[in-house]
């Protein structure tokens, strides 16, 4: 269970965000039923990025290596070879990228059970259970309110980057916070979404508890700079949202009154 509000500082902070990181990997160790439900991002990436790769070297390599149709010389032999493996190499790298950008969405159903299942150990009155599609939804939902928030911004500051070079000084630091919101924002919308909170009453968490939002969401951007890390950590990640939810609950009476408070002294 999140840090009772007698052991919280007065107001949870950065640091109190970054431990609940810790807590949500320590839950997923020690709740193997839930370990299946916690592979699926991982399985569905590495589908979808075989299936980029085979699609890309037996169908899109060998059809623009097709199109130097005289082969007769060597050079037009060696520009059809290019044109194969180049191409096919190109087009799988495109898919991974398409595969880590749709993985998430896909996997809402698997992330909802995990929600389900800490919020269940918090001791948190169970919601009644949303369709499959309103599942997918809610984590189409997650990656585009992200998307909405940070990629104006971190276009902004790349135009900056990229009209005053010196800038970068206070632009790398800049898209460094962007992301940690965004990330934040991001892990916060499944539990949030799955219990119907608005998104002005969404706005009004995060910035009440700034620091705590970017120490969370921080954590979370520090690990994510390892390629993949996105997607196979999106499950501590779910967790650790949820369990963040209920600590900033439980020390903050008036935040979101309508969203349910433990029932019993549960710990986990």
């Amino acid at each position: 269970m999140p840090t009772s509000p007698d052991a919280l500082p007065r107001k949870p902070d950065a640091l109190t965000g970054v431990r609940e990181l810790f807590g949500g990997a320590g839950f997923l160790l020690r709740t193997p039923g839930i370990w299946p439900h916690a592979l699926v991002p991982g399985v569905v990436l590495s589908v979808l990025v075989a299936l980029s790769a085979w699609l890309s070297f037996s169908w899109f390599g060998p059809l623009l290596g097709g199109m130097i149709t005289t082969q007769e010389t060597w050079y037009e032999r060696l520009g059809a070879e290019v044109l194969h493996y180049l191409g096919a190499i190109l087009a799988t790298v495109f898919g991974a990228l398409l595969a880590l950008a749709i993985t998430p969405p896909l996997c809402g159903p698997a992330l909802e059970r995990i929600v389900v299942a800490q919020e269940r150990a918090l001791g948190i009155p169970e919601r009644a259970p949303l369709g499959l599609l309103s599942e997918l939804l809610c984590g189409v939902r997650a990656q585009a309110c992200a998307a909405l928030f940070a990629l104006p911004l971190l276009a902004l500051l790349w135009l900056i980057d990229f009209a005053l070079p010196a800038a970068a000084v206070l632009t790398v630091p800049g898209k460094f916070l962007v992301a940690a919101f965004a990330l934040a924002w991001n892990l916060f919308d499944y539990p949030l979404t799955l219990r119907g909170v608005r998104m002005r009453e969404r706005l009004a968490l995060v910035t009440r508890y700034k620091l705590f939002s970017f120490g969370f969401g921080a954590a979370f951007a520090i690990l994510f700079l390892v390629p993949c890390c996105a997607v196979l950590l999106l499950p501590v990640g779910v967790a650790a949202a949820t369990r963040s939810l209920w600590t900033l609950l439980l020390h903050d009476p008036t935040l979101l009154p309508e969203v349910p408070r433990p029932v019993s002294a549960a710990r986990s």
